[in-house]
């Protein structure tokens, strides 16, 4: 980047809700001459609904706000002032360690579930922070027949080829595993496996056939 003089943009949206702590160190903290545009929100750590997020453009400023005026314009204050609120008392930071722990029991247990309800040959993701997990299906299966089977059944899951700008990973899903792991995940969790299972079967006897 220093070479080719152009900046570099770091999404660092899940870096707060790393498992572990203290959390991975961002790629700005070791930023010399500040061409690290640090990019983070509020939506993932409090609540989606705040569309609140912050960035520190070190010497990109100027293009930052003009981008900042031609996309979106300006952010509700309101939503800003609770976010700021939320944090001078110090509530963010017991906020976060409380979800750091919650997200790593559930993202264990949903583990834990597909490695019980998937097919033999399924690999998943050990994530060591955020609230998604990646699975991978054997290389041939399609999650796009899977995924409009599951809407009937009132299942949401997201095909990995959305991940990819080039249509890829068409095998893969990511799994949400923000809310609680109630019962009621767990037969999601357990319809998803099943429908996999029955697709793969049915693949396997239209080549034998």
């Amino acid at each position: 980047a220093q070479r080719f003089d152009v900046p570099i943009i770091e999404d660092d949206i899940y870096g707060d809700l790393s498992h572990r702590y203290p959390r991975p160190r961002s790629l700005k903290s070791f930023d010399e001459d500040n061409r690290v545009v640090l990019c983070s929100s509020f939506s993932k750590t409090v609540a989606p609904g705040l569309r609140v997020g912050w960035i520190v453009p070190g010497r990109y400023l100027p293009q930052v706000l003009h981008m900042k005026f031609i996309g979106s314009g300006s952010t509700a204050t309101q939503p800003q002032l609770a976010v700021a609120e939320f944090i001078a008392k110090g509530n963010y930071l017991l906020h976060l360690r409380r979800m750091r722990k919650q997200y790593k029991r559930n993202g264990e247990l949903m583990i834990e579930w597909v490695n019980r309800y998937f097919p033999a040959g399924t690999r998943v993701s050990q994530p060591q922070g955020g609230f998604t997990l990646w699975v991978e299906l054997p290389e041939e299966f399609d999650t796009y027949a899977l995924k409009r089977l599951l809407e009937a059944q009132d299942v949401q899951v997201a095909n990995g080829n959305i991940f990819s700008a080039a249509g890829k990973y068409r095998n893969c899903l990511r799994l949400n595993f923000a809310n609680p792991p109630t019962s009621k995940v767990e037969k999601a969790v357990l319809k998803v496996g099943q429908t996999i299972s029955q697709l793969i079967h049915l693949e396997s006897s239209d080549s034998s056939a």
